[in-house]
């Protein structure tokens, strides 16, 4: 099962000068190794740089992806408890 959130995405290399979008993302659970909180996005999201429509009282996460040999990183908004929640949901399907 998927599980979808929202990705904080940006493109440029200087956070100064850095544009910031966000996106859907689904993820398979069973795949991340770590959720812990990402401070700095949520000090830019504070200052109004990341988008003007997003609250800025929202925390941030980065989540760890396993691809195998390598991993990737994605920040996502929530903070780690809210994530790992959003992570640990199951749906089960009463037959009877």
């Amino acid at each position: 099962m998927l599980i979808k959130l929202t990705e904080v995405c940006g493109s440029g290399t200087a956070s100064t000068s850095r544009k910031y979008s966000l996106r859907e993302v689904f993820i398979n659970p069973e795949h991340v190794v770590m959720v812990r909180e990402d401070h700095q996005i949520r000090s830019l999201n504070e200052n109004g740089l990341i988008t003007e429509d997003l609250d800025r009282g929202h925390r941030f996460s980065k989540v760890v992806i396993d691809k195998g040999s390598a991993g990737s990183e994605i920040i996502v908004i929530g903070d780690p408890l809210a994530v790992e929640k959003l992570l640990n949901t199951r749906n089960y399907v009463l037959r009877g």
